[in-house]
């Protein structure tokens, strides 16, 4: 015979249908947006680490000043045992002053290989293949003609070369620019029939075996001396050689890629503390509300685990779809939505979608693992309690506790709302609680464009000068303030060391500036990541090298946008042995680009600012969207479990004559107060447990330095967000008081 205790599901699911479609709702959304993000986040590294294979990915190439020979390029290859290709490219202007570079389709076919998104590859002398990001950007179509050099090339193909995969002309560059920057390919007709004035003669190397960073280091040191001295015998000169691991073409893109999951992971954590939190509450309200009913079953000779089965079946339920759901759409629509975002910022080749166990364990599994466990401790914790007490409705044992008096001139109406909160206190923390994970939620998701803004805004603010330009050799006499430049790794970062010969009154730059002899000054940003003050000793190593220093610090400059320590320049060369010359100046240097190393430019600093707010802002565009969900229905869920615990009380208030209006001034108003306070206090709250989240994740898992900030306007936006999900939540239970029976105040009474 079936069970009969499976006969109230339907009837349990029926009558508050609300609740577990709300439910449902606050699961799938971020169980969809977390799992879509595993997944296309996952999708992308595994295609990319397979595309080093694939499409052959250079170990590093070099440049030389005038055209090896056969001979050398094969001398080079036997006493280095690597492999050489040639892989030529010449930079010209289009009519806009972008700049495309150039190179043969025939030089890439062996390494460094293309990918084909859209079209074919050139055929034609007048044909051209451009980078699918850079078009993206610059809205232009297949078919369409773009002016190169004052010549009409046909656009035939999207494309992207797995060595561009982030688009940095030049590898000394802040920031890679996707907008007036782009690769390309063209035949070899065409190719020739350009001009050589701008022809770069670079050529990619492969060892037997990839290597690891270790290895590969060492290795450039060694290929780079040999090689130097090779072309140096035969009349030739080395302009640079860049291994794959130094290239950030190449590993921009990587270190991204892996470096945005741990955002995602929190954001995920915080929506699954939410989950048992909204899981807690509302089966607590359920079992309150039906304790008579488990009673009477327990006296019909019903045992426990039967009774606990059956309870905790609809909110597993519950989860499971939700989590099916979740992930139907995770696979269906948000992965494509989470790829876009890096399609818009990378010039990734086309990529394959992988199954992602991971995304499973965690946006499923563990949300319904959490969901039993959490049911479970509740619903047993109220099937121990005896049957005739939970005919009673008796769920705690009551102690004598003095009632709180009320000043007898407060009005009626106002001291029985005070008494509700009061005879309530145990809910309404609870929904000071859920309102301050919803502040969390939200508060996370609006912060970031502003934030955003806000840096762009303060790095370019701070710019120590118009320009600043990194030498390639030691040049004197420059118009400008000549400094000293290293750059050290230290933890997940690159140091800028300066060497000043100019601060404090003597600089046009760095006027208030000071250093003391053998003590640094370090920069804003410097100081917040990493917590110096006056006195820390920064310890730096040099990668690879057995090279320490041990530099203390003597104050802080106001700077933002980078990691920066600053010293006199007689400290800095007794320090270091190898360094770079710089000069900050109001104009471009006069002096020939050969002997340039780097220039930095506001420009360079307005397109690092941009870059960063156009790939972070979309990402948090989806964020905002689900907090704002999630945010309305978790006040909405908390003021309804109000409503539920206090059906009896609200039914006798109908029977002794108190109308629909009467009884929402005490209950739902009183809600709607205790929320608004709650909204405000939580929203500060929230702000102190972002910032913590924000201090961590930056400084242990990300390179570089945000400031946190909140923007001023977010505060009333919350506030406001938080009125109306609450007008919503009154009018819906408005409705639900206007249908509470009066028969259920009258069964308790007779009980």
């Amino acid at each position: 015979m079936k069970n009969p205790l499976f006969k109230r599901l339907p009837r349990e699911f029926k009558k508050d249908i609300i609740k577990y479609i709300v439910m449902f709702l606050f699961l799938t959304l971020p169980i969809a947006l977390c799992s879509g993000y595993m997944i296309g986040n996952d999708s992308m590294i595994k295609t990319y680490y397979e595309g080093i294979e694939y499409y052959n990915l250079e170990d590093g190439h070099f440049i030389t000043e005038n055209e090896l020979d056969l001979n050398l390029i094969t001398s080079i290859e036997k006493e280095n045992e690597i492999t050489i290709h040639k892989i030529y490219y010449k930079d010209l202007l289009t009519n806009l002053e972008h700049t495309i570079r150039l190179y043969k389709i025939e030089d890439r076919e062996n390494i460094n290989k293309w990918c084909v998104h859209k079209g074919n590859l050139p055929t034609l002398d007048n044909e051209i293949a451009l980078d699918r990001l850079y078009c993206e950007n610059n809205k232009i179509n297949i078919g369409d003609n773009i002016n190169i050099s004052n010549k009409d090339y046909k656009v035939t193909a999207y494309i992207s070369l797995f060595d561009y995969s982030s688009l940095f002309k030049n590898n000394t560059d802040s920031m890679f620019d996707a907008n007036k920057f782009s690769i390309s390919l063209v035949n070899e007709a065409a190719f020739n029939n350009i001009s050589n004035d701008n022809l770069v003669y670079e050529y990619a190397y492969l060892y037997p075996n990839r290597l690891n960073d270790k290895e590969a280091h060492d290795k450039t040191i060694e290929l780079s001396k040999n090689i130097y001295t090779k072309l140096l015998l035969n009349g030739n000169k080395l302009d640079s050689l860049l291994a794959k691991e130094d290239n950030h073409a190449i590993t921009f893109t990587i270190d991204d890629l892996e470096g945005d999951l741990t955002m995602m992971l929190i954001f995920g954590a915080i929506i699954v503390i939410g989950l048992a939190f909204v899981f807690a509450l509302s089966i607590k309200s359920q079992i309150e509300a039906e304790a008579k009913s488990i009673g009477t079953l327990k006296a019909m000779g019903y045992k426990n685990g039967e009774l606990l089965v059956q309870y905790l079946i609809l909110p597993t339920f519950v989860t499971l779809l939700a989590g099916v759901f979740g992930n139907i759409l995770a696979y269906t629509g948000l992965k494509n939505y989470i790829v876009s975002l890096y399609y818009h910022s990378y010039s990734l080749p086309l990529y394959t979608t992988f199954y992602n166990p991971k995304a499973l364990i965690y946006t499923t599994i563990l949300p319904i693992l959490m969901v039993l466990l959490i049911n479970f401790l509740v619903i047993l914790k109220v099937l121990l309690i005896p049957s005739l007490n939970l005919l009673r409705n008796q769920l705690i044992v009551k102690k004598n506790k003095r009632i709180v008096k009320l000043n007898h001139r407060i009005r009626f109406i106002p001291k029985f709302q005070i008494r509700v909160v009061l005879q309530n206190k145990g809910t309404y923390l609870a929904l000071f609680f859920g309102t301050l994970l919803a502040s969390i939620i939200l508060l996370f998701g609006l912060m970031m464009d502003p934030l955003l803004e806000h840096y762009k805004g303060e790095v370019i603010e701070s710019q120590i000068a118009p320009y600043q330009t990194i030498l390639k050799v030691d040049i004197d006499n420059l118009d400008g303030e000549k400094l000293y430049v290293k750059t050290i790794d230290y933890a997940n970062d690159q140091i800028m060391i300066f060497g000043l010969e100019k601060y404090g009154n003597n600089s046009k730059y760095l006027n208030s500036l000071n250093i003391s002899n053998n003590k640094v000054v370090i920069s804003k940003d410097l100081k917040s990541k990493y917590g110096f003050k006056n006195g820390s000793a920064i310890e730096l190593e040099e990668k690879y090298t057995d090279n320490k220093y041990s530099l203390t610090v003597e104050g802080v400059y106001d700077t933002t946008g980078t990691l920066v320590i600053f010293m006199d320049s007689a400290y800095f060369k007794e320090t270091f042995n190898d360094y770079a010359v710089s000069y900050f100046s109001d104009n471009k240097l006069d002096i020939s680009d050969e002997f340039i190393y780097k220039v930095i430019s506001l420009d360079d600093l307005i397109v690092v600012s941009n870059q960063l707010a156009d790939s972070m802002g979309r990402v948090f565009i989806l964020f905002t969207v689900i907090s704002i969900i999630l945010f309305a229905l978790l006040i909405f869920l908390l003021a309804k479990i109000v409503i539920e615990k206090n059906q009896n009380q609200i039914s006798m208030l109908k029977i002794i004559g108190y109308k629909t209006f009467d009884i929402n001034k005490i209950y739902n108003v009183s809600t709607g107060i205790v929320t608004m306070i709650s909204l405000i206090i939580s929203t500060f709250i929230a702000q102190f447990f972002i910032k913590i989240a924000w201090d961590i994740v930056l400084k242990t898992k990300m390179s570089g330095w945000l400031d946190f900030y909140i923007a001023p306007y977010l505060y009333p936006i919350i506030f406001g967000l938080g009125v109306g999900s609450f007008l919503i939540v009154y009018l819906i239970e408005s409705k639900k008081i206007s249908k509470i029976n009066l028969a259920l105040a009258l069964k308790d009474s007779a009980l």
